[in-house]
């Protein structure tokens, strides 16, 4: 008997030891792929950005200064700021992808038009929340899906519209909210389409 159990534990380790050098295998691997992708994207020339899908306020579809209220006027005057701010949404890409893509002397400029952009959605929210504090939900929904259009992964933006569409029986709208949060590249995806399942089905 004791040489059967001695038999099963060195059995055991030869299992383990094998998926670990198997798992070591594949982490040299990844890391072989990353070092030999920045390699590459360091040698990468300057590209032209001036073409790429900058995100654009419409300003014309909010409600700018339609209800007195104070927090609404500063979120309104930030808001207008970002006017002048160059965006983009870079989400699903690394910096080597980007380097990759535009170069290296970009990363600096591109990684700035990001944060700009995450900082927007920020603000999108806190201005559609206020609106619907005072009462103006109608007012908030352009707001709302402005940041969805851009690629948004804010989960209340998407399950407010959700709710409002489906209140207001506006079915193709809801069908199309959720192939818009179906495609997104970030890892907010599932969850965010798991609610609006849940929003969808529920009665």
């Amino acid at each position: 008997m004791p040489f059967l159990f001695l038999g099963l534990f060195i059995i055991f380790l030869s299992v383990i030891s094998l998926y670990r050098k198997r798992h070591d295998r594949h982490q040299n691997e990844v890391e072989e792929n990353f070092w030999a992708r920045e390699a590459e994207a360091n040698h990468v020339r300057r590209k032209d950005i001036s073409e790429l899908p900058y995100i654009t306020i419409p300003f014309d579809s909010f409600s700018i200064g339609s209800f007195p209220d104070g927090t609404l006027s500063e979120l309104e005057a930030e808001l207008s700021a970002f006017g002048d701010k160059k965006m983009l949404n870079l989400a699903g890409k690394t910096n080597t992808d980007l380097k990759l893509l535009y170069g290296p002397a970009n990363l600096t400029a591109l990684t700035e038009y990001d944060n700009n952009y995450v900082e927007l959605l920020k603000l999108l929210s806190q201005y559609s929340d206020r609106l619907i504090e005072l009462g103006h939900i109608d007012a908030a929904i352009p707001v709302l899906e402005f940041a969805v259009s851009t690629g948004s992964d804010f989960t209340s933006h998407y399950t407010t519209l959700a709710n409002y569409y489906k209140t207001h029986q506006m079915h193709d709208k809801l069908v199309t909210l959720k192939m818009l949060a179906e495609a997104l590249p970030t890892l907010m995806r599932d969850s965010i389409v798991q609610k609006l399942t849940e929003c969808m089905e529920a009665e």
